[in-house]
């Protein structure tokens, strides 16, 4: 049953209205009581169209689907809309329009033209998923008129359906580094990179970390205290850092870069956790999402879900992710997924990549994606030039390069 409702007339029982107002006044000035009678019939139609509808109490009862429930951005959804009327009582033109948000299409609006009687009806529409996030479809609402569309009965019901669109995730083949001692994606922990195994063992020094556990040479070349790692280290693990500052991001909608961002980040976690990675996903405000190895598919279920509700942020630095990787589990491997850099991030960014053993970066050129194409900023090769100098693999992506030719790129930086 609606949830409220409310009547009037329509523009055609207003004239009949005015116009019997004004033909009755018209008779009683001129004397005249046939023309008078008139107006009070034209004065009497519309109220009593609006009596008839108040009486009539249209019994309407609505349910809705939609399928999937869930979907990716860009795929097509449908709606059912089951109508179901009780009642004998006369009611002339039903007029329904479903409220659909402009993420998922155009509103549906239809009509039903039965004068009596209990009925029934199916009302089949199609969405798409035209951006990422949460949206609700509904509530129904129903325009009911009287025979002679004198007065509108206008009805809401409070029933909604919530949609949930994805990021779009793409397949992803194995990381393989050029030594061949490892593959990310592999469900056996190994070796990855070319540091050696001291340096695959060491971490930054913590408070209250045994100074038995002192690293020497890792100490002297980093210049800062570092540590060998617990033997728990050794489980295949992987950080994904998605860079979702707003002034590091262009373009809107789907064809932006913050958009590619964040399929790139659904696909590499989706990547990871099938093959049995534990996986941490931190963003520029220091946010962290984990997923187990235990349920790669509950893995991967809270990485996407976590990813459906990225949003841009304020932050101006990475300064907040550097140091949620830091506290967080130490990494095999770190994926980072950047917008437009600066000199400080650079620095951030070593921070991260210090306590990992390989560190790949997918550096977005974010003018490219703007609308009016812009051409990448000169401060990204320069930042890009200094990330390959910390030993980070870096693949530059630039407006209309797909997810996995990305990923190819980065697999045959890694073979170098």
């Amino acid at each position: 049953m609606p949830g409220s409702a409310s009547r009037s007339l329509t523009a055609r029982g207003r004239f009949f209205l005015l116009g019997g107002a004004s033909v009755t006044v018209l008779g009683a000035l001129w004397g005249e009581r046939e023309l008078a009678w008139i107006g009070v019939l034209l004065l009497a139609l519309p109220v009593a169209a609006m009596i008839v509808l108040h009486r009539t109490q249209v019994r309407l009862s609505s349910q809705r689907t939609v399928t999937p429930s869930r979907s990716a951005i860009g795929d097509r959804l449908t709606a059912d809309l089951y109508l179901t009327k009780t009642g004998s009582l006369p009611v002339g033109l039903l007029q329904f329009e479903d409220a659909v948000p402009p993420q998922l299409g155009r509103p549906p609006r239809f009509s039903v033209h039965r004068f009596a009687g209990p009925w029934e009806r199916r009302i089949t529409y199609p969405l798409m998923g035209l951006a990422r996030g949460r949206f609700r479809v509904g509530p129904l609402v129903v325009h009911a008129a009287d025979p002679f569309g004198m007065a509108r009965l206008d009805s809401t019901f409070t029933g909604t359906e919530e949609v949930m669109i994805t990021p779009r995730v793409f397949p992803l083949q194995q990381l393989t580094t050029s030594g061949g001692a490892g593959a990310a994606g592999d469900t056996t922990p190994r070796h990855i990179g070319h540091l050696g195994q001291d340096d695959v063992l060491v971490r930054e020094y913590r408070q209250g970390d045994d100074v038995r556990r002192v690293h020497w040479r890792s100490t002297a070349r980093w210049g800062e205290l570092m540590v060998r790692r617990e033997e728990q280290a050794w489980e295949p693990s992987a950080t994904v850092l998605l860079d979702n500052r707003a002034t590091h991001h262009a373009g809107t909608g789907r064809g932006s870069s913050f958009e590619w961002a964040v399929s790139a980040a659904a696909s590499v976690c989706s990547h990871f956790a099938g093959g049995g990675y534990r996986i941490g996903l931190i963003d520029a405000a220091g946010r962290v999402v984990t997923g187990g190895i235990e349920d790669p598919r509950a893995a991967r279920e809270a990485m996407l879900i976590a990813l459906t509700d990225a949003a841009l942020c304020r932050a101006e630095s990475l300064t907040a992710a550097a140091n949620a990787s830091i506290a967080a589990r130490d990494g095999e491997i770190v994926v980072a997924i950047l917008g437009r850099l600066g000199p400080d991030d650079v620095v951030s960014l070593e921070r991260v990549r210090r306590m990992r053993s390989q560190g790949v970066a997918l550096v977005l050129h974010p003018d490219t994606f703007a609308a009016s194409g812009g051409v990448p900023d000169a401060g990204q090769f320069d930042a890009v030039r200094r990330l390959r100098e910390q030993r980070w693999r870096v693949v530059e992506v630039s407006a209309g390069t797909a997810v996995p030719d990305a990923w190819e790129l980065l697999r045959r930086e890694a073979l170098v």
